[in-house]
């Protein structure tokens, strides 16, 4: 098999390490130039238009292929403005086939990428769903740099010929042509923004002018002498209140927010919307940069508290970053990127994070990270340790929970606060690892059965992130292992990490009934956090909740912590759900967990995580009396 370019590049050789790995815009300033060409289109992070879905529905007609994807490269990551044929938003640029595309800004025509050194790696060739062939054609932003690709792939290997070729030059130029009329609509509303001297980037959101008049900003302020800092906004749960009030109210919600952010203590020498949740800001760089950090976070906070949609009240969430121009780049867009790379720091708490290169070396950090995180699942190097959990009747084991850990030779133990928030954010290594903690389950729980241990066994839970709930093909991920393994769900809890959120209640919840039907039961974790809201217990199928190890910690000293445990429990047994308290480290603890109710503990007083091997032993010492989990 050999795998071509139109330019050229030859037979199937061994791959130069580092020869299309994904280019920092830290380091590389084409990077950076492509990123100002990107960013310029302004269709980064905006709603699916039918306009290129119709084009990726012809993409997979024309060239008989299952998939068709128009994505756009956004530093390490790619971003999906259009799919067919399959469910995904985003992905990680150093497992995609279409970074090879960008990096030589040539059409790339793959027969088979199990066969082809420079793929057969990737995730989404080596595993589920097994890409085979693929054909992929850079797309150019406004300035003729490759800002993302248009490609379609298959699950079988195929040739393609001349006219696959001209198909797809077809579709691409199709696609640039639209990217061609935004930017001359651009330029009209500019035009007539400066006539009519005004800045139209708050009501209707162009990126284009955005980026453009922040770039005017920050170099009149320069010439003058004035230093200024560059405030980059998202508010991350705008998608929720969207769906609870409706497009309308949380537009209106939104500009309410803005005349309020507009009207607080910060003196903005510009504020303009990038997307649906992103805004930027132009404030006075003073002498003290930390004051200004602090000045913008009232303000955030000021605008957080006053919002209001006509009869809806809300509570956005906002996390903010700031650059400085001069000291963390000259151009807008290297500035807002680098300030969007800060907050993301941030853990979507409120505050303003200021970039630092502390925050630089953990972005570096974190993408090497990635990088190994993939091999290590692939080659056994993430583990599992066994955290026992007891009836609270007779302190008798009922059962474990998963927790990952990673060991690297490289790097040493890397917790997991630092590598599941980073596995989670990549659909394909967020289910690689969910996978891997189902197998390592049922595996055991076959075993056990094997081996005639007395029943009842004790269920094993497993932490799975919010969005799989919502994945299509998820139920049949499940069940399939299950199969594979010859037990059925009863043994098994699905802990539901909340902080992950939930975007679509009703998906969600028909997914876990599907989930219901196998045995599997669910658990919602971090309960009493704040995180959480009693819509996941009135709304969603659950079986338990998990009451979160900070108030539980709590209690020994606390009233509010004891007050609001007792009303937990009582809300929880009046939805017919157990209730679990996780981190019980000291016997007091112990005794008002009891006493409110409470039917499961786990925590290091009663048992530390273990190895499997130690589970399995400590399984076999159970008397055969043990009680059920529920």
């Amino acid at each position: 098999m050999t795998s071509e370019t139109t330019g050229g590049d030859g037979p199937l050789q061994q791959p130069v390490a580092g020869r299309y790995s994904s280019v920092s815009v830290d380091t590389d300033r084409r990077e950076c130039d492509r990123l100002s060409d990107l960013l310029e289109l302004g269709l980064l992070n905006t709603r699916p238009e039918e306009r290129f879905d119709r084009i990726t529905r012809l993409a997979t007609e024309l060239l008989d292929m299952p998939i068709a994807l128009m994505s756009l490269m956004e530093g390490d990551r790619q971003w999906f403005k259009s799919t067919c044929g399959i469910e995904i938003k985003e992905s990680s640029r150093s497992i995609s086939v279409c970074d090879y595309t960008i990096v030589h800004d040539k059409p790339l025509f793959v027969e088979d990428a199990s066969r082809d050194l420079r793929f057969a790696h990737l995730p989404y060739v080596a595993r589920a769903p097994h890409i085979r062939g693929y054909a992929g054609m850079p797309l150019h932003g406004p300035k003729g740099r490759p800002i993302g690709t248009i490609c379609v792939a298959g699950f079988k290997s195929r040739t393609f010929d001349k006219r696959d070729h001209a198909l797809l030059k077809e579709i691409a130029d199709w696609i640039e042509h639209e990217f061609d009329l935004d930017r001359r609509i651009a330029a009209h509303d500019r035009h007539v923004a400066r006539l009519m001297d005004r800045d139209p980037s708050l009501p209707v959101a162009t990126r284009t002018i955005a980026l453009e008049r922040l770039d005017d900003v920050l170099m009149s302020r320069a010439r003058s002498g004035q230093g200024t800092a560059v405030l980059h906004l998202d508010i991350v749960n705008l998608a929720h209140y969207e769906q609870t009030y409706g497009e309308q109210v949380a537009r209106n919600t939104v500009a309410n927010w803005l005349a309020a952010l507009q009207a607080g203590a910060a003196d903005f020498c510009y504020l303009a919307r990038l997307s649906d949740t992103e805004f930027v800001g132009a404030v006075p760089d003073r002498e003290d940069i930390e004051a200004v950090r602090a000045d913008c976070e009232r303000q955030v906070e000021h605008a957080n508290r006053a919002v209001s949609g006509g009869a809806a009240q809300v509570a956005f969430r906002v996390v903010g970053g700031l650059t400085v121009h001069g000291d963390h780049g000259r151009h807008a867009a290297e500035l807002v990127s680098r300030a969007r790379q800060a907050h993301r720091r941030a853990d979507i708490g409120r505050g303003v994070v200021l970039f630092s290169e502390t925050i630089n070396r953990q972005l570096l950090r974190d993408r090497h990270i990635r990088r190994l995180f993939e091999t290590a699942l692939q080659e056994g190097g993430i583990d599992f340790h066994w955290q026992p959990l007891f009836s609270n009747r007779g302190d008798t084991l009922a059962g474990f929970e998963l927790l990952a850990r990673w060991h690297d030779a490289e790097l040493g133990d890397i917790y997991p606060d630092e590598f599941i928030p980073l596995a989670e954010a990549e659909h394909n290594l967020s289910r690689a690892l969910v996978e891997h903690a189902l197998g390592t389950a049922a595996a055991q729980i076959a075993q056990w059965q094997a081996q005639q241990v007395p029943s009842p066994l004790p269920y094993i839970a497993i932490n799975i992130p919010g969005r799989e709930f919502y994945e299509s093909d998820f139920y049949d991920c499940v069940a399939g292992i299950l199969a594979r393994h010859g037990i059925d769900g009863r043994r098994m809890v699905f802990e539901l990490t909340e902080r992950s959120l939930i975007a679509d209640f009703d998906v969600a919840a028909r997914t876990m009934a599907r989930l219901n039907t196998l045995g599997i039961r669910i658990a919602m974790d971090d309960f009493g956090t704040g995180y959480s809201s009693i819509a996941y217990l009135t709304r969603l199928p659950l079986a338990l909740v998990k009451l979160d190890k900070s108030v539980v910690q709590r209690l020994e000293h606390d009233a509010v912590a004891r007050e609001l445990v007792r009303s937990i429990v009582d809300l929880a047994h009046g939805q017919d759900l157990g209730v679990v308290a996780e981190g019980v480290e000291t016997r007091a603890q112990h005794e008002w967990i009891r006493s409110f109710g409470c039917e499961y503990s786990q925590g290091f007083l009663l048992a530390r995580p273990e190895s499997r091997d130690d589970s399995c032993k400590r399984v076999a010492a159970q008397p055969p009396e043990n009680p059920a989990p529920m």
